[in-house]
């Protein structure tokens, strides 16, 4: 059997995008739990939340992202405008739109930790279907390169933002030499609720966690304390992250 098919069936091409792509960590011993009910709901609700909350923010840019969630994985994507001023604010629009996404999930809405990609290109995205190079590239990060509750940026994202002084906030160069979203960016005054999260991440793995566990927990843990001495806000100053040697 042969599927009917007419013009419109080849008319399907792809435009420049940039893409996160996210994978919330952990998640597959969560299904496993007994409140796996529980989790699934906290699960709806973040997304749900985080959709909400991108289209209320009064940014024009915000009303065409988006999003696509399949279990513990989301797809933030945002077509790129060929205006040089009109692309930095897509771009800007995309990369606030992933760190409200981190943050919300590293407080203590949620307690969990996450690690992304975020790559620009070639990208078809419709209610059906995502395609392109610029989602393998993304995923790749993801998959093989972040390592940590980081979301390591191509050197596309890191060209084109490295030189605008609004864009490179978002960026930070981890050890590695590798840049990574700086996902407290646009969040101020955070120290409690961060705090609160990674106590909440640290109870749900236990007393005895392993070394890449605990290598995890301190990257996020270094780097959110350093973030909030950066920022200097001194209401948050007796907010820190710690933890126990291993």
């Amino acid at each position: 059997m042969f599927v009917n098919q007419n013009a419109d069936d080849y008319d399907r091409t792809t435009d420049e995008y940039i893409v996160a792509y996210i994978d919330l960590l952990g998640m597959t011993n969560r299904i496993k739990t007994e409140e796996k009910q529980l989790v699934m709901n906290k699960l709806y609700n973040l997304y749900t939340f985080s959709m909400k909350l991108t289209k209320d923010v009064q940014i024009k840019e915000n009303q065409d992202i988006q999003f696509k969630i399949f279990s513990d994985n989301i797809i933030i994507t945002k077509k790129l405008s060929t205006n040089i001023e009109q692309r930095k604010r897509d771009i800007r629009s995309l990369l606030m739109c992933t760190g409200h996404f981190q943050e919300l999930t590293a407080s203590d809405s949620v307690g969990w930790l996450l690690r992304g990609g975020i790559s620009i290109g070639q990208l078809f995205i419709d209610e059906v279907m995502v395609w392109g190079e610029a989602l393998l590239k993304a995923y790749y990060l993801e998959d093989k390169v972040a390592n940590y509750p980081r979301s390591v940026m191509d050197q596309n994202v890191v060209a084109e933002a490295i030189n605008d002084k609004q864009l490179a906030e978002y960026l930070r160069k981890d050890f590695d030499n590798l840049y990574f979203l700086n996902f407290l960016n646009d969040c101020h005054f955070c120290g409690e609720m961060l705090m609160n999260g990674f106590q909440m991440i640290r109870r749900e793995a236990g007393n005895s966690i392993d070394e890449k566990t605990y290598q995890k927990f301190s990257w996020h843990m270094n780097f959110v304390n350093a973030e909030l001495d950066r920022k200097n806000e001194k209401k948050d100053k007796r907010y820190r992250l710690s933890m126990m040697p291993i």
